[in-house]
């Protein structure tokens, strides 16, 4: 008798592989770039410094991925977890680089890693402890802070987008959703992947993308504490911590 293998343990089609790893890639690609975009807005950066944080931010999301689905010693889930910027903190982050500047935000990402490492033996001794409803909520408030985070990309840090900025954004999502709605099977899946090219064509006919250059090299190696030392405050760090 044959065994049916798990759905988790399936191997897929390439028909059906190919669109969903495109998909899952360019919403991954997504997370780092969009952050990146937002913090330099913010921050005023100048192109060369923004693409030196993007080279910066793509490999360390890289190394950490590499590091949880591999694992090294005790460290690491050994599962394929990619690892992505993004959500409430880099949204802490740029309110404390706002209020106190870059330096002490990160000075406050040190800080905030340091207490992480140091509580992670407790938390994992009580995280079995939390209900679905604690967990449940915690990925909600997640969601709806990285809306906020969204928002600001399409508004800018400002709030005061362009309406095009806006309309593109309301037809990026309409595609999304027209797709899920009106396609079957493996398009359907592709749903954000339709949405995205959609978006991406209409920014380019519009005149609305921008893609070119920023840096004027298609490589670019990140420096080292681009906000210069970090400088340590615990008040300031409070929201992260």
């Amino acid at each position: 008798m044959t065994a049916v293998p798990s759905p988790v343990d399936e191997r897929v089609p390439l028909r059906r592989l190919v669109p969903l790893s495109v998909q899952h890639v360019l919403a991954m690609v997504a997370a780092p770039v969009s952050t990146v975009f937002l913090t330099a807005g913010t921050l005023h950066l100048s192109p060369a410094r923004t693409a030196s944080l993007l080279s910066a931010v793509l490999i360390l999301c890289g190394a950490g991925t590499l590091l949880q689905s591999l694992g090294v010693w005790r460290i690491g889930a050994r599962l394929p977890f990619v690892m992505l910027p993004g959500g409430a903190a880099a949204a802490l982050f740029l309110q404390i680089a706002q209020d106190h500047g870059a330096a002490t935000a990160s000075g406050s990402v040190f800080l905030a890693a340091l207490l992480l490492v140091a509580v992670l033996p407790l938390y994992a001794r009580i995280v079995r402890l939390f209900p679905p409803l604690v967990m449940g909520v915690t990925v909600l408030l997640i969601g709806i802070a990285m809306v906020r985070v969204a928002a600001q990309l399409i508004t800018g840090p400002d709030g005061l987008g362009q309406p095009r900025a806006v309309a593109l954004a309301g037809l990026t999502v309409g595609a999304t959703v027209g797709a899920y709605l009106l396609l079957r099977g493996v398009w359907r899946q592709t749903a954000v992947l339709i949405g995205m090219a959609v978006g991406a064509l209409l920014a380019a006919v519009t005149g609305l993308g921008n893609f070119g250059s920023a840096a004027g090299s298609g490589f670019s190696l990140p420096s080292l504490l681009p906000y210069g030392a970090p400088h340590f405050d615990v008040l300031a760090a409070l929201p992260l911590l």
